[in-house]
């Protein structure tokens, strides 16, 4: 794995690569990965270009996640939707364009 990792330039750093298991049920959780003289902790879940991903494959942090986003949007833009002085209209588009997207843009993934 150096071997390679070198020839394309990389170094590998043990403390910022980790590795996920897909869980089944009946199979036994590895805590750490040794790969030559490397040790590669597991973890449970990560974000990955914006999706949470985790190990039992369910979607429950990640839209607890997307939800708390949403709050956050709406408290920010709150006066102004509250306020008096500006349109139905206007409250829309700020809806439309400051909170709505960041509650549900999913990121484009390639391959």
């Amino acid at each position: 794995m150096q071997n390679e990792a070198t020839s394309v330039g990389l170094n590998i750093n043990e403390d910022k690569t980790k590795y996920m298991q897909i869980k089944r049920k009946g199979i036994k959780d590895i805590t750490h990965l040794k790969i030559d003289s490397f040790i590669f902790e597991n973890v449970e879940n990560f974000n990955n270009l914006g999706s949470i991903l985790n190990a039992d494959n369910k979607m429950n942090i990640e839209i607890a996640e997307k939800i708390a986003k949403g709050n956050k949007a709406y408290y920010v833009n709150s006066k102004l939707i509250k306020s008096k002085l500006l349109k139905k209209n206007t409250k829309m588009k700020i809806y439309k364009t400051m909170i709505r997207p960041v509650v549900m843009i999913r990121p484009v993934v390639t391959y």
